[in-house]
């Protein structure tokens, strides 16, 4: 083997203003013959290492310092100061940098096995290394650590590697082979695959714990159908409901009817109802029939009254208005409401204006003499009156003439007592109540209108349901004819603009919507957010 020796090729100097490197002092020979050693001692570490978890790191012995200024270079971690530090001499290169033909390299690389926390394996330094950093003079270089958290790499140490000795390769569970690089391969496949580590095998991975596997089971099955409710029941419990609702009421009902029947049966109730059959004679002049101007005025207090119920509960259940309005001659935003609340007191205006055309064109043509109590006969007469509804015995009346007793309390009861009582609380929450009027404030407060206003709603409602209950359960093409073609007939013109009055309200209901009810907004004020 020492036949093949050679001059050693020489690079750049390890340091500023220094010789050549390596120095012309070392033997070619010796390194050669270190290098014909290693493959007799690279089996050595791979038979002798110990079954052990801990790595053995080989230890270089640190050479005197040669009194020459280090030159540095670019720093090995971010932001870190240029390596290597003053002081410190780079270590010799291995000895893998020389010709492949003179000199050739074998490299022993030992894969660990799949160890949960197998340190990284380091490359053996041949000996004639260590001995070109004895003979340069220089410091050990240092490195990153090779654990986490631990001391750069390589450990300075006292104990010196022996020349031809076999280098120390790190401690693994179980050595699976060795790799030689043939006398043929470069020198730069050479010294990387003496300095690079060599790839773990792959780690089998642990089979997944039963508990693990159960929930994504689990979470792979078809979740059942959450039930959408209608506020607190569902869908099927509201039709359930309804159903026992229907039936007690149907229930309630014959009762209350059956009990009636009885009432009105015993000797004192029949000459009651003898005395008082339901109806109050009118008084002398007495309007007879029903004027046109009365039928229209009906249509328009009915297309109000619902678009004004409507918006009303959309105030009182809206949480967030979908637009504002604000009068012109606001400044700095006040006044400002909801479209819904403009939309509701629009109606109300309009509503009060009919409302007073109404009962001016009452009394201005007798009419009033119909629905307002000319004696005290009117209350025997409406209890009489009412007994008999329950009982399913409809008393005897004639609506173009005159209404019974009940009929008379219950129009004056709308017309003078809960539509004033809905226009008055109204007014007084609404922006046209002076808000700095101190006395008028303190006489009718805020919370008392608000207390009035809903009832006088539900009132409304309750009116609406019973009065056409009765118009159709009392004959209901003459009692159309009556309210919507002014005359005493039982044909179908009543009822045909009766069905047009009702197509009118629900086109109207369905227009009432922000977008088409900001732009008739904007002509009286500002729309927006």
């Amino acid at each position: 083997m020492a036949a093949h020796a050679r001059n050693l090729r020489r690079g750049l100097p390890r340091q500023r203003g220094g010789d050549a490197w390596p120095p012309l002092g070392e033997a070619p020979g010796e390194l050669v013959a270190a290098s014909a050693e290693t493959p007799t001692a690279a089996a050595a570490p791979i038979a002798a290492a110990p079954a052990a978890s801990t790595p053995v790191t080989t230890a270089v012995v640190a050479a005197p310092a040669s009194g020459r200024r280090l030159r540095s270079g670019l720093p090995r971690v971010a932001g870190g100061r240029p390596w290597p530090e003053a002081g410190e001499a780079p270590i010799a290169a291995n000895v893998e940098a020389t010709d492949a033909a003179a000199v050739p390299q074998p490299a022993v690389i030992a894969e660990p096995t799949a160890a949960p926390a197998a340190p990284m394996p380091v490359a053996p330094q041949p000996a004639g290394a260590a001995a070109s950093l004895a003979a340069t003079g220089g410091g050990l270089r240092r490195g990153l650590p090779r654990v986490a958290g631990g001391d750069p790499w390589p450990v300075p140490s006292a104990v010196a590697p022996v020349a031809g000795s076999a280098p120390v390769a790190p401690a693994v569970a179980e050595p699976l082979a060795e790799a030689v690089v043939p006398h043929s391969a470069a020198p730069s496949r050479a010294a990387s695959a003496a300095t690079e580590p060599a790839e773990p095998t792959e780690r089998a991975e642990p089979a997944e714990p039963a508990e693990h596997i159960a929930p994504a089971a689990a979470a792979s099955a078809p979740s059942r159908p959450v039930t959408k409710r209608y506020g607190p029941l569902t869908p099927k419990q509201w039709v359930g409901a309804s159903v026992v609702g229907i039936l007690a009421i149907i229930g309630a009902a014959t009762i209350v009817v059956q009990l009636t029947r009885w009432f009105i049966g015993l000797d004192f109730m029949q000459d009651f109802l003898a005395s008082y059959p339901g109806e109050t004679p009118l008084p002398e002049g007495a309007p007879v029939g029903l004027p046109a101007w009365l039928g229209w005025q009906h249509f328009f207090n009915v297309f109000l009254i619902v678009l004004i119920i409507r918006s009303g509960l959309q105030v009182r259940t809206e949480k967030r208005p979908a637009a504002y309005w604000t009068p012109r001659w606001s400044k700095s935003g006040q006044g400002k409401i909801s479209l819904n609340l403009w939309f509701h007191q629009s109606l109300d205006i309009l509503w009060l204006v009919n409302g007073i055309i109404f009962v001016v064109l009452l009394f201005a043509t007798g009419q009033w003499m119909r629905v307002v109590p000319t004696s005290w006969a009117v209350i025997p007469n409406a209890v009489s009156a009412g007994l008999q509804y329950l009982s399913l015995d409809w008393p005897l009346e004639n609506g173009w003439v005159n209404y019974n007793s009940l009929q008379v309390l219950t129009y004056f009861a709308t017309i003078f007592i809960a539509a004033p009582l809905a226009a008055l609380t109204g007014v007084r929450m609404s922006g046209l109540w002076p808000k700095n009027a101190t006395a008028l404030n303190r006489i009718y407060p805020v919370e008392w209108a608000r207390a009035v206003h809903f009832p006088v709603m539900l009132y409304f409602v309750a009116f609406i349901v019973v009065h056409v209950a009765l118009v159709f359960l009392t004959g209901a093409l003459r009692n159309l004819n009556h309210m919507y073609a002014a005359q005493d007939a039982e044909d179908w013109l009543g009822f045909s603009i009766f069905v047009a009055s009702l197509v009118v309200i629900a086109a109207a209901w369905i227009a009432a919507r922000p977008t088409l009810l900001a732009p008739i907004a904007g002509v009286f004020g500002k729309v927006g957010r």
